[in-house]
């Protein structure tokens, strides 16, 4: 990885392949990558007729099932730091957001409409 961003015309060309052509050219240059950076879970497009999108990564984890021990002003200051991580990205940014709860992932939901809105 750069810490140079991608320019507008890199962006495009990047947007002109689907994910799984991507990820089949990583493990051919990056061959250590080819047991891990994948799901066996399903997953469903929920707009497949939209195009592919490109954006810089920008990854957390959650936890809902459980409520936090932990005190609400330390809650807020470690929501405002991970605000802080997203805006600081290079642009276009993607969230990826991993369930820590196992069993029990999808207890809670972290998108909604405050989220959402929060992460145009």
């Amino acid at each position: 990885m750069t810490d140079t961003p991608l320019n507008e015309a890199e962006l495009a060309a990047l947007r002109a392949w689907d994910t799984p052509t991507i990820c089949n050219a990583l493990e051919l240059t990056s061959p250590e990558r080819r047991s891990i950076g994948f799901t066996v879970e399903p997953l469903v497009c929920a707009f497949p007729d939209l195009p592919p999108i490109v954006g810089y990564a920008r990854t957390a984890q959650i936890r809902s099932a459980e409520p936090s021990s932990r005190p609400g002003p330390a809650m807020r200051d470690q929501r405002l730091e991970y605000y802080r991580y997203i805006a600081a990205a290079p642009g276009p940014t993607v969230a990826v957001i991993q369930d820590m709860d196992g069993p029990r992932r999808a207890y809670g939901a972290f998108w909604g409409e405050v989220q959402s809105t929060i992460h145009l």
